[in-house]
């Protein structure tokens, strides 16, 4: 029997064809840039982001991974003309190809995109950015300025949630341009009004959301440099949550929308008198705990002091002292008499032993002259010597005659 067809030929399975695919489309083509038109925009609850890019006769799958996602500048949505950025790559459980995007841009934009990144990392390496800048907001404000215009949704939503919030906290708005030739000038001129004539606690910088040229006046140098030199803390709410100007880098705090700036910038009244009963329950319980615990302590003293009874012990003490006071005396007295008996014992000895006893008792002492030597024998002296006798009255002078 002839050999099949199917002998000669490997057989692949599903996965392993699909991965073949793979490996030969991602190696032969190169990261390349694509323009087309955004549709079936979705975004997963994990931030990653999903459409598809389309023109007159083709669509191709596009994905952002959230890693990405963060750092677009603009609000994506359908129908919007963009350039992309990525490479081809193959999704094998689908055996789709689709393009993994790393940079996208706006297209008609593109020259406002790539301003953007070169002043931004400008003043990234200037320090304008820096955390360390960053000045923090005050817990309490009692004057909030806000630089916006005076007929955009922004203020309007500042005024309604400040005064649901914290009514009490005055609002002084500074009407400036957010759109257009002037805008820059106007935000400036805003942030240096609330620095140099009518100083608040706060200001809030920002519009409602748009286009990166809609929102371009908060990308300019003179506006970031401003808010980076305030000496006043400043929000900035540039557009919606997924747009970010230059200002929001520079600021001191970035909320997303001018909603979220009232948030932060107007705290709660309710909030606070609660936080403020909390903290008076609180203290009054650690009160009466310490006051409590303290009373206890004293108790535990005071029946130590009574148990101890230190007057006690002190007139136990003065007594031990009187009572070794008089042993001492009693003592020292004995002794006394003792040594007073010692000294009339020895006195009368040596009065019994002085020269002058002898005397009485009819002696004399012979002295030789006239070295007042005493003679003890008669040896000591030779014929003429001269000598003198002490008896008890007195003295005289001799001749030794005969020896």
């Amino acid at each position: 029997m002839p050999p099949s067809f199917m002998d000669k030929q490997r057989i692949y399975t599903v996965s392993e064809l699909s991965f073949l695919i793979k490996d030969l489309l991602e190696s032969s083509i190169p990261p390349v840039w694509v323009s087309g038109e955004i549709s079936n925009f979705s975004r997963s609850r994990k931030g990653h982001i999903y459409f598809s890019l389309k023109d007159e006769n083709s669509l191709i799958n596009c994905v952002i991974w959230k890693s990405f996602t963060e750092r677009i500048p603009f609000n994506l949505q359908d129908g919007m003309s963009v350039l992309i950025y990525g490479e081809v790559v193959v999704y094998p459980p689908q055996s789709q190809y689709q393009v993994r995007v790393y940079e996208i841009k706006p297209i008609g934009e593109g020259n406002l995109y790539l301003k953007f990144q070169l002043l931004k990392e400008k003043l990234q390496k200037e320090g304008l950015f820096d955390a360390e800048r960053k000045k923090e907001l005050p817990l309490f404000p009692r004057k909030v300025g806000v630089v916006t215009s005076i007929t955009g949704a922004a203020i309007r939503d500042i005024l309604n949630i400040s005064g649901r919030r914290n009514p009490s906290v005055e609002i002084i708005i500074f009407p400036a341009q957010v759109q257009g030739v002037e805008a820059a000038d106007t935000i400036v001129e805003g942030i240096k009004f609330f620095n140099e004539r009518v100083p608040v606690d706060l200001i809030i910088v920002g519009r409602g959301g748009g286009s990166l040229e809609d929102l371009w006046a908060f990308n300019e140098e003179k506006v970031v440099r401003a808010i980076a030199d305030s000496e006043i803390p400043v929000i900035s709410a540039v557009g919606h949550e997924v747009d970010f100007s230059l200002s929001d880098f520079a600021a001191d705090y970035r909320a997303p929308t001018p909603s979220a700036a009232a948030e932060v910038a107007f705290p709660s009244r309710d909030e606070i008198i609660n936080s403020v009963d909390y903290y008076i329950r609180r203290l009054q319980r650690e009160i009466s705990s310490l006051f409590s615990s303290k009373q206890d302590k004293y108790k535990e003293l005071k029946n130590r002091l009574v148990r101890l009874n230190p007057i006690g012990i002190v007139q136990e003490k003065f007594q031990r002292l009187d009572e070794l006071e008089n042993r001492m005396l009693r003592a020292m007295s004995k002794k006394f008499e003792i040594n007073h008996l010692k000294l009339k014992e020895l006195t009368g000895k040596l009065t019994a032993l002085s020269p002058r006893a002898i005397l009485k008792r009819g002696y004399s002492i012979v002295f030789k002259l006239p070295e007042k030597s005493i003679v003890k024998s008669t040896q000591d002296v030779r014929i003429k010597d001269k000598i003198s006798v002490e008896v008890l009255d007195g003295n005289f002078k001799a001749v030794v005659i005969k020896n």
